[in-house]
């Protein structure tokens, strides 16, 4: 049974008001639909709604939902979810914790997509990516997966050369996600989404990019999540400057990202937007 009164208690004891605790985590609604009892928010969410009372999930949620999760499977989950918030050197902790002689058949797939994931998308490097791709049994992986698998490969495609099966492999991932229709709130298809707008960005075709990216987010409003949205922001950012956008509405686009990369400890995002403004401050010192 869900531990709602301590969390509401604990709130109203250390006199955090909704509108404070749910500040560049979630929209009040949700956080008063989950006070109410009528709407359990998703995992990322309360993840941060709990640090911010100095709570832990177990002390809403005291049935132990990972009680029957193996080590690797306990890790894995979490790796995957760091990964998603890019938050990269927690994620590489992670993976290093994972005793890979032990993994279980269920649990391959998620070990080496992320592996799969870390290799092209993080490091860009497509001899240990090779490598990985040798040990993925793809027809056994389920639907998220599979589609996750291919849009990381349409960036492996792109980054060996091979032009035209990139271009396949992104039609192919783009035409089965627009037929899905269920809400992901494990953060897949907010990666898929996100690797097709950045692949679409990477040959030049920036008013596709800035359409997966408006796709994205609303991805990320219907499922109540976070996952990639600093970088959905970030595109968008990205591909305004191909053309003169209004700069209140651009700023607007960078604070967003901003704030949502701090949360995540996206350091990537944070990187970027460090460099725009300090550009842009020797642009305005030089004119």
């Amino acid at each position: 049974m869900i531990n709602i009164d301590k969390f509401i208690n604990t709130r109203k004891r250390l006199k955090i008001s909704q509108m404070v605790l749910c500040a560049d985590i979630c929209t009040q609604a949700t956080l008063s639909k989950f006070e109410k009892h009528q709407q359990v928010p998703a995992f990322d969410i309360m993840i941060a709604l709990c640090e911010r009372l100095g709570l832990t999930l177990n002390d809403v949620f005291p049935i132990n939902v990972t009680a029957r999760q193996t080590h690797n499977e306990e890790v894995l989950t979490q790796a995957m979810q760091e990964l998603f918030y890019q938050n990269i050197s927690q994620f590489e902790q992670l993976m290093s914790q994972v005793e890979v002689d032990k993994l279980l058949d269920n649990e391959q797939p998620m070990y080496q997509i992320a592996q799969y994931f870390s290799s092209v998308i993080l490091k860009k490097d497509c001899s240990a990516a090779k490598r990985v791709i040798k040990k993925i049994n793809i027809a056994g992986l389920n639907k998220s997966h599979k589609l996750l698998f291919y849009a990381i490969t349409s960036h492996y495609y792109y980054q060996r050369g091979q032009f035209h099966e990139a271009q396949q492999a992104f039609e192919d991932v783009w035409r089965y996600q627009k037929e899905t229709s269920t809400v992901d709130h494990s953060g897949c298809q907010a990666a898929i989404v996100y690797l097709l707008a950045q692949y679409q960005m990477s040959i030049k075709n920036y008013k596709y990019a800035m359409m997966l990216a408006t796709y994205g987010i609303d991805l990320a409003n219907a499922s109540d999540s976070t996952y990639f949205l600093e970088n959905f922001f970030w595109l968008l950012v990205q591909a305004s400057d191909t053309w003169h956008s209004q700069d209140f509405i651009v700023n607007e686009m960078i604070e967003n990202a901003r704030v949502i990369a701090k949360i995540h400890k996206n350091e990537d995002i944070l990187k970027k937007i460090s460099q725009r403004k300090g550009e842009n401050n020797n642009g305005n010192t030089q004119g």
